[in-house]
């Protein structure tokens, strides 16, 4: 019995990494993703007033 959840935990875990690996991990989705950051920024500082040098 403890061998069966042995092997369920790691071919759970392994599921996990398989779909967090698969969820948007290349560069044109980082590319889009830091954009959307930058984006943020550019708003939350016209919002609130604050200047960078």
């Amino acid at each position: 019995m403890l061998i069966l959840c042995f092997i369920l935990f790691f071919a759970m875990q392994t599921l996990v990494l398989f779909c967090c690996a698969a969820a948007g991990n290349d560069p044109a989705s980082q590319a889009i993703s830091d954009q959307e950051q930058m984006e943020f920024l550019r708003n939350w500082r016209e919002c609130h007033n604050v200047k960078f040098k």
